[in-house]
């Protein structure tokens, strides 16, 4: 049997220590780790060196070990084990050969804020290409802006921060999109990459809770973002059908 065969001791202890810090409910100490893999810390360190240097793990300043950006990110590239977009695949398909346009699915990822994790683009000579892995600006994208809105303040308010020390979107001008988009209950920019245009919506489960952001994008000029377009209309009743399939009601 192949579990039989021998393989490389040093990888198969390199999973046990990442399963048991993902395994736990918060941040691990290298004693606390030593403890739960029953291994010599002197040991351990050289694994914990390697695992956050290639970005599996990530270490805190009070010494303690987390799970890494890296690892999320190869997490994602599984997207066949990501159930939301097993869910919505299909209306993401259907909106896609409706609109002709490219149409994308973003989650969000602790410590990282919304990635894309599915895309289906548009058969047009001239399309956009999303990335499945790259993020979503949360002050300057519209399917940030989603997140920015509905997504819970204490996830979110950090990376708002961070971007807001670094671009030039007044914090003054953020709120009131924030405002506009609860309101509309949808996002759109084209400001974000010269060209481009894009129009997002919620997805909701049924404990209410934000989950995904579905976002139709296509150049400016050619996709037609404002209220009253057939686009915004059909985006609007594709996030409502999916969150409907995931429990929510629509009061």
């Amino acid at each position: 049997m192949d579990t039989e065969k021998k393989g490389i001791q040093s990888i198969e202890l390199g999973y046990v220590i990442l399963k048991t810090i993902s395994s736990a409910n918060k941040p691990l100490t290298i004693t606390e780790i030593s403890k739960a893999c029953d291994m010599q810390k002197s040991q351990l360190y050289r694994y914990l060196i390697s695992l956050c240097r290639i970005g599996f793990l990530e270490k805190s300043d009070d010494l303690r070990y987390s799970l890494g950006s890296e690892l999320t990110l190869i997490g994602l590239r599984g997207l066949e084990k990501i159930d939301i977009r097993v869910k919505a695949l299909p209306y993401i398909k259907k909106l896609n050969e409706l609109l002709d346009e490219t149409v994308s699915l973003a989650i969000w990822v602790e410590k990282e804020g919304p990635i894309f994790i599915s895309w289906e683009e548009s058969k047009k000579p001239i399309n956009v290409n999303v990335r499945v892995g790259s993020p979503a600006p949360l002050t300057t994208s519209a399917t940030g802006n989603i997140f920015a809105a509905f997504y819970p303040k204490e996830k979110t308010e950090r990376l708002i921060q961070q971007e807001l020390n670094t671009n030039t979107v007044p914090p003054e001008e953020f709120e009131q999109t924030l405002t506009k988009v609860k309101q509309a209950g949808y996002a759109f920019t084209q400001a974000y990459i010269p060209g481009i245009a894009a129009i997002s919506a919620p997805i909701f489960d049924q404990k209410d809770d934000l989950v995904a952001a579905i976002s139709v994008i296509g150049l400016s000029g050619v996709l037609d973002i404002t209220e009253e377009s057939y686009v915004t209309s059909e985006l609007l009743k594709t996030a409502k059908e999916l969150s409907n399939s995931l429990g929510y009601v629509y009061l």
